[in-house]
């Protein structure tokens, strides 16, 4: 990987730095003082997980050096938080194989160490010292049980940063695929290896200890050998050589729709984010089950989102909401323009 590409390689002057980010140079002096960020709690896939929310000139410096990471050419087998890759098209990469061994790391963000990341930006960006401590502290939280800091979950620096500082680790990873004729893609903390041919044990302990060498741990239980039949990768089914979309996210639409049901059924008691956020997981939702199977058919959802969006003025952003509501407050009066369609 060819890390000369970025503007980031070699920065040595604060100055510089203070100007390609477009940030105080003195800001830079006290990094875990001066950007503080606000720490929540969220249930995803049913986990909680704890999540950092940066402050908004913190997430504008964040941006700017996704931007500079992101001319950086990256592996093919690399999947997670990459423009114009999913976990759709990773699982893709292994609908024709039979055999299956699929890898996940435990705690994976939780489990990042700051020296990886620091040896990212002194070693491989070859930045002096003082400048790798500062981009580490820029992109980094204090660990909350033990000492060090640590990649978090809602930096958007963070999926890029996961790949990068441990380039070496997924490398050795796709080098065991190679010398096997196996498929590998990594999504975050998923791992997956495919093959026409039967998959041995010795090559899951190959894989397993290739990740602790790194400080990671292999999910005890997530982590198993596989015969493809009707088998998820990434939240997607395979079966024979197609794709299938999993029964959960069509329960997640319907739940979705009959949510917006509530709210139009009492629309007044509703604020205009929740509008917009049902509005939008409704569209997700849609999308993905069109990206798995593009010929399902989804018009009572379809037809039911867009009688929404048009009767309340539902815009697609929530930046939007003060404009395109009827009411300048958090409440909504519906428009009776339209006729609520056939569902």
């Amino acid at each position: 990987m060819n890390f000369s590409t970025s503007k980031l390689f070699e920065l040595s002057n604060k100055k510089y730095v203070s100007e390609l980010l477009n940030v105080e140079k003195n800001k830079l002096k006290n990094i875990s003082s001066e950007f503080v960020p606000y720490m929540f709690t969220s249930v995803i896939n049913n986990k909680e997980r704890t999540l950092y929310n940066p402050s908004d000139e913190h997430k504008i410096i964040l941006k700017k050096i996704v931007r500079l990471l992101s001319r950086i050419d990256l592996p093919s087998y690399a999947f997670g938080g990459i423009k114009g890759k999913n976990y759709i098209g990773n699982a893709a990469v292994h609908k024709k194989n039979s055999f299956l061994l699929l890898v996940d790391i435990k705690a994976f963000f939780p489990s990042t160490s700051d020296s990886y990341i620091y040896a990212l930006f002194n070693k491989k960006f070859n930045m002096p010292p003082d400048i790798a401590k500062i981009f580490t502290d820029l992109v980094t939280v204090p660990c909350e049980n033990r000492k060090g800091r640590y990649l978090p979950q809602g930096y958007p620096t963070s999926p890029l940063l996961s790949l990068f500082a441990y380039i070496d680790m997924y490398e050795e990873i796709a080098e065991i695929a190679f010398q096997n004729g196996m498929e590998f893609t990594g999504y975050y903390d998923d791992l997956t290896l495919s093959s026409d041919k039967f998959i041995s044990k010795s090559i899951k302990r190959k894989v397993a200890n290739k990740i602790q060498n790194y400080g990671f741990e292999v999910h005890p239980t997530k982590t198993r050998l596989a015969i493809k039949n009707y088998t998820k990768v990434t939240g997607v089914i395979l079966k024979d050589n197609e794709l299938k979309v999993p029964k959960s996210l069509f329960k997640k639409l319907h739940d979705t729709y009959l949510e917006l049901k509530r709210i139009d059924k009492d629309y007044e008691n509703y604020t205009k984010e929740q509008f917009v956020n049902s509005c939008n997981k409704a569209q997700g939702l849609i999308a993905a089950i069109k990206s798995i199977d593009s010929n399902k058919k989804l018009d009572m959802y379809i037809n039911y989102l867009t009688y929404i969006r048009k009767r309340y003025n539902v815009p697609y952003r929530r930046a939007s909401i003060g404009v395109s509501f009827d009411t300048t407050d958090g409440r909504l009066i519906g428009r009776n323009i339209l006729s609520v369609p056939q569902h």
